[in-house]
């Protein structure tokens, strides 16, 4: 029913989003709204929640879980003090890619990203990259906003930054565990 309103409804649907754009929690929102959306990203969860609560946006789209590094207990903490209530629930495949300008593995000095996606490919890292910085920055795609204007530099990101920061592809699917899962809650 919520496809068909976004469809029928002239004014486009806002979903608040942590950002900055070309995250996953983006691309979690865009798989349960469609792309006649209008994602806005902001800085933090309690962000969201404020804008849902103003009014501002219609619906928020926040992480709530991963299989592998568990809990995001920031988003559960919002819960507490917030009128808002859970009215979707959306899984993602977590696929992290090294992306860079550059075209060789061994030209690599810094990696740039997000602390969870950092520890999910910890063992690829430490056998592919022993001896690159790993630097963590408060989301993947500005880890992929870095790798684009640093030499020396890549970012762990999605496919969604790989394309609007228009980056290579080092090494493709990184993550230490297969089947890495992350759960969003729409609020």
């Amino acid at each position: 029913i919520l496809s068909i309103d976004v469809c029928l409804d002239p004014m486009p649907m806002h979903v608040a989003f942590l950002g900055p754009a070309g995250t996953f929690t983006q691309a979690a929102a865009l798989k349960h709204f469609g792309h006649a959306v209008e994602t806005k990203p902001m800085d933090s969860i309690p962000d969201i929640f404020r804008e849902v609560e103003s009014g501002i946006a219609h619906y928020g789209v926040v992480p709530v879980e991963n299989s592998t590094e568990g809990v995001i207990n920031h988003t559960l903490d919002m819960f507490i003090s917030s009128p808002l209530v859970i009215c979707g629930e959306v899984m993602l495949r977590i696929h992290h890619h090294l992306l860079s300008q550059e075209s060789d593995l061994s030209t690599v000095k810094r990696v740039y990203s997000h602390q969870q996606s950092l520890a999910q490919c910890r063992l690829w890292l430490d056998r592919n990259l022993p001896n690159a910085e790993q630097i963590t920055v408060g989301s993947n795609a500005e880890a992929a906003r870095l790798a684009r204007d640093e030499p020396g530099s890549a970012a762990i990101a999605g496919e969604m930054a790989a394309e609007l920061y228009q980056l290579k592809g080092l090494a493709r699917n990184i993550e230490d565990e297969p089947d890495n899962t992350t759960r969003f809650l729409v609020v």
